[in-house]
């Protein structure tokens, strides 16, 4: 490890909070990633929760809106729509992030 990061973590380790510099950084990365899976995971279930349905079929719903709003400019249902199409993007940022922390956390091993 680099001077700047064992200074980082001299304090941890001389404070008996962690065995060693390398435990240090396994812990905090473990701690990181569980951190980061339950965040995403909360979005995930919040936003199921909040429509009744999975990414996919909300995606599929979405889809049907937007060709419905394309036949008939409402002004509610474009933003309603708009609405949507965040949440459906923080869904879908959610559930690709919470994909990559799970094989970061067996690639790591932590």
């Amino acid at each position: 490890m680099t001077p700047e990061v064992n200074a980082v973590l001299d304090p941890f380790v001389r404070l008996g909070l962690f065995e060693s510099h390398q435990k240090a950084v396994t812990e905090m990365a473990r701690d990181y990633i569980l951190r980061q899976v339950e965040e995403h995971q909360a979005v995930i279930e919040t936003l199921q929760t909040k429509y009744g349905m999975n990414y996919d079929q909300f995606n599929a719903y979405l889809q049907a809106r937007a060709t419905a709003l394309a036949s008939n400019p409402d002004p509610r249902l474009n933003r309603a729509v708009m609405i949507e199409e965040e949440d459906a993007l923080n869904w879908k940022i959610a559930q690709q992030m919470l994909t990559r922390l799970l094989g970061l956390q067996t690639e790591a091993g932590v």
